[in-house]
C-alpha cells in the first residue's frame, strides 16, 4: 500500500494517495510514517489542519521524526503561527544539526520573533 500511495502521490492523485494511506494507518495505527505520508498529502492538497492533526500523531509514536517536525514548522510558519514554527524548527534542528535550510529558517524565525540575529 506504502508503494502505491508513492505512486498517486507522483502522478498527483492525491485523492487516490490518501485513500490508500487511510488504509495503512487504519491496518498499522503505530506505523508513524503512514501518518506521515498522509500529513504531506493533506499539505500538498492545502488541508493544513489535517496535515497537522497527523503529524501530531507521529509525533507521538516518533518525537524525533525530522521529517515531521520540519514540516510542521512549514505549515506553523505559513500560516502565520511563527512562535510555534520557531520551536518546530528547533526541535527538528535538534534531531538533525546539519540541515542548512532548517538552520536559515531558525535564523530568520529568531531575528523576527525574539529580535534576537544568531
Amino acid at each position: 500500500l506504502m508503494a502505491l500511495s508513492a505512486q498517486a502521490m507522483n502522478a498527483r492523485n492525491f485523492a487516490l494517495a490518501r485513500s490508500h494511506l487511510d488504509a495503512i494507518v487504519a491496518l498499522e495505527p503505530d506505523f508513524a510514517e503512514g501518518w506521515n505520508k498522509r500529513a504531506t498529502v493533506h499539505f500538498l492538497e492545502g488541508d493544513y489542519a489535517s496535515s497537522i492533526a497527523d503529524i501530531r500523531r507521529v509525533l507521538s509514536l516518533e518525537p524525533r521524526h525530522f521529517g515531521a517536525l520540519s514540516g510542521l514548522g512549514m505549515i506553523l510558519q505559513n500560516i502565520g503561527r511563527k512562535e510555534e514554527a520557531l520551536e518546530a524548527f528547533r526541535r527538528a534542528l535538534a534531531v538533525h544539526p546539519q540541515m542548512p535550510a532548517i538552520r536559515q529558517r531558525v535564523e530568520a524565525l529568531s531575528l523576527e520573533v525574539e529580535g534576537v540575529d544568531l
